[in-house]
């Protein structure tokens, strides 16, 4: 009996520590599941080795060796439509995710710097969603609700007039998501030649600090610029090319109808094939397939050998107003008998680290070229800067032969290495000592890519500064920071010169020479019938110089009668009449007279205007006509939901290629990690940049805490020893019954 009932007991004690394990496992289970939603991505979501990719993907290295992280992909489809020089732009990017994660992608890319945009799509399978114009902090507040309701989201967003981020949110696993920009835009015409630029490449920035460096070397933004992480994406390393090559493609087509028989049409960066289907009417693409985003696509044209043309005016009538684009290009050939007047020039070249290759080249070529066109009686200096700051002589000297070897010897001799701290060096050419010397013109050239984040700081000393001074930037490189470029020129009563390749070296200096060593049109006006005209920008008009058109757009009450513009060069007066009945319809020229209204307010801050005036009709601008502004964006939402919801979604930055003939290593050595460094999900970003501080995002971060290099699955090795502890205890309660027994 007694045997039987210790058998009994032992049964009973057995299933109960059966039942406790399995109520204890369902407990565990249950509080697992709850803690793991709740749980952002262990450290390790998202990496992959080389030996897991089944397909060709962009992949991030990371400090654990053998583990990367997949980017999304994006490739580019650009559509232009030309109708005389006004050209609307169909932008399309592919976002792909290659992974096998819910996936969040920014993409920052470049525009025209005078563009305006004005319309974002979606796509998802079938159906388009169309965009919608808000204040950017609304637009923003939408596409975080809706990113993390799981709803697949798109976000467009002005960072400078010329660089953009496109955030899309929710691509699933495998997915592709479409999102598609339109834009407006003119081409420039100069010296009969009309000219497209089309960017495909940002030039990295460099942010000045505290101590030189990348704003990817610090979490916190500079002062100075204080959205300084958004203008520096990550970049893709070289290594590899050309596989790297098409890692961000893009398809060009254009159709061009510039209102004349078209002559030549060249692409001076990439082979092109021309269709002439029809007279006037040409057709432009790519010769061999898609292109590497590492160069700008430039396109030009020229009317056949029998007409030049000297004035174009289109019109266009929206919700009653009628807008007006006037393009007159004044007569080469005024005052051009008119003597040389002595000089007094200041060259500045940078020599920072995005100017090594073929940028510095091109720039110590360009400088040698102009040295060689000073004259007795004229005065010159030479200004480098990187970092730091010198200077050949202490002030402008003569342009004797001695003066002017010793400068070449010195440019022959620079190198590129550094950061970009332009303002010194911006100062430094603006200070004049003799500032009542009517004898000669002043004139500052200014070689660089613009490769800076803090352009509203030197459009501030510009202004300040700019004395009797004329300020010309000349544009180095395949990428260079058309934005800085247009506006400093005209903040310094200027123009901007572009060199995109060695070739063009001389041409280039050819052209920026006579422009400088002609007389300037001043006094440019536009008059219009009493009674007709509403707004004109630019307003006033600036001055011009050679083989320069007058640009301008209104905003018209009665679009009938002439228009006249008018100017002097020299002693000589300029008058020529339009009649406003025979500009031409064409779409899109309200958008430009927007944009163009818009620029002119922003610039109203270096002339006393207060922040709140200029933000009040800045937003009112971009919000009547749905562009996208400094204070507006556009947002796109789907309103099914996408994403399940214990599905974590995490974020990818997509890094940009390298511009064409940029000394990547060179850059690099200024900030060793910067290609390392992808604003990604918190839980990732300390693995790409090792000695960093912790992520912002993390709880271990926040306490200071190191990451570990490595991780594992916490949750299930959490509730595996809870398990354990708990069967343990159910088996010793179970053996001390026994014992007793």
């Amino acid at each position: 009996m007694t045997s039987t009932r210790h058998r009994r007991g032992s049964g009973s004690q057995g299933g109960f520590a059966l039942v406790l394990a399995i109520a204890v496992f369902i407990v565990s289970l249950f509080l697992w599941t709850e803690a793991r939603a709740d749980t952002p991505a262990p450290p390790d979501a998202g990496l992959v080795r080389l030996s897991e990719m089944e397909e060709s993907a962009l992949l991030i290295r990371t400090v654990d060796a053998g583990l990367y992280v997949p980017a999304p992909l994006v490739a580019t489809d650009i559509a232009l439509d030309i109708a005389g020089p006004v050209v609307r732009a169909t932008v399309t990017q592919r976002f792909e995710n290659p992974s096998d994660a819910w996936v969040e992608g920014t993409y920052v890319f470049p525009l025209p710097a005078d563009a305006g945009i004005d319309r974002l799509r979606m796509q998802v399978g079938d159906r388009f969603i169309e965009g919608e114009i808000h204040e950017r902090r609304q637009a923003r507040r939408i596409y975080e609700d809706a990113r993390a309701n799981g709803q697949r989201a798109s976000l467009l967003e002005q960072e400078r007039p010329n660089m953009f981020t496109t955030s899309v949110a929710n691509i699933g696993p495998g997915e592709t998501i479409i999102v598609q920009i339109e834009y407006q835009d003119v081409a420039r015409l100069a010296d009969g030649t009309f000219e497209l630029r089309v960017p495909l490449a940002i030039t990295t920035r460099y942010v000045p600090g505290d101590a030189p460096q990348f704003v990817a070397e610090s979490r916190n933004a500079p002062a100075a610029v204080p959205d300084a992480r958004r203008i520096t994406p990550p970049l893709m390393h070289p290594d590899g090319e050309p596989a790297n090559a098409l890692r961000l493609p893009v398809s060009i087509t254009a159709r061009l109808q510039p209102g004349f028989e078209p002559g030549q049409i060249a692409s001076l960066y990439h082979a092109t094939l021309v269709e002439r289907p029809g007279e006037g009417d040409a057709r432009i693409s790519l010769a061999d397939g898609p292109v590497p985003a590492n160069r700008d696509f430039v396109l030009t044209w020229r009317p056949a050998e029998e007409y030049r043309p000297s004035a174009a005016l289109f019109t266009q009538t929206l919700n009653g107003e009628t807008y007006l684009l006037a393009q007159v290009l004044p007569p080469a050939t005024l005052g051009d008998d008119a003597p040389r007047q002595p000089r007094e020039t200041v060259f500045v070249i940078d020599n920072s680290g995005s100017m090594a290759g073929a940028s510095m080249r091109q720039a110590k070529q360009a400088l040698l070229s102009a040295l060689d066109r000073m004259q007795p009686g004229d005065r010159f200096n030479v200004i480098r800067f990187d970092n730091t700051m010198e200077q050949v002589f202490p002030a402008p000297v003569d342009a004797t032969r001695d003066n002017l070897d010793r400068a070449r010897r010195f440019v022959r001799g620079l190198d590129a290495n550094g950061g970009t701290e332009m303002l010194p060096a911006m100062q430094a050419a603006l200070v004049d000592a003799t500032p009542q010397d009517t004898a000669r013109v002043r004139q500052v050239v200014f070689l660089t890519d613009g490769a800076i984040g803090n352009e509203d700081a030197l459009f501030a000393v510009i202004h300040d500064g700019l004395g009797r001074s004329r300020l010309f930037p000349v544009g180095i490189g395949s990428a260079p920071n058309t934005y800085f470029m247009s506006r400093a020129a005209r903040a310094g009563r200027g123009t901007f010169t572009h060199i995109g390749d060695v070739s063009e070296v001389a041409g280039a200096m050819d052209a920026l020479f006579a422009a400088l060593e002609r007389p300037v049109m001043t006094d440019l006006d536009a008059l219009f019938p009493e009674g007709a005209l509403s707004e004109i920008w630019p307003a006033p008009l600036p001055d011009l110089y050679y083989g320069e058109p007058v640009l301008m757009t209104a905003r018209l009450d009665n679009p009938a009668g002439s228009m006249r513009l008018e100017g002097r060069m020299g002693d000589a007066l300029w008058q020529e009449d339009l009649s406003l009945s025979d500009a031409r319809p064409a779409n899109g020229i309200a958008t430009l007279w927007a944009r163009n209204r818009i620029r002119a307010i922003e610039e109203l801050r270096y002339q006393g205007a207060s922040a709140e005036a200029i933000d009040a009709e800045v937003l009112q601008t971009a919000l009547d006509f749905h562009l996208v502004s400094r204070l507006t964006s556009l947002v796109a939402v789907d309103v099914t939901p996408a994403r399940p919801a214990d599905e974590v979604l995490t974020a990818r930055d997509v890094p940009l290629m390298v511009p064409h003939g940029w000394d990547f290593d060179a850059v690099m050595n200024r900030n060793p990690e910067r290609q390392h460094r992808a604003a990604l999900d918190p839980a990732l970003i300390d693995r790409l940049a090792p000695g960093s501080p912790p992520g912002a995002g993390d709880a271990q971060a926040r306490n200071g805490l190191a990451l570990p290099a490595t991780a594992t699955p916490r949750e299930w090795l959490i509730l595996l020893g809870a398990l354990m502890a708990l069967s343990g205890l159910a088996w010793r309660m179970v053996q001390r019954r026994q014992s007793a027994c």
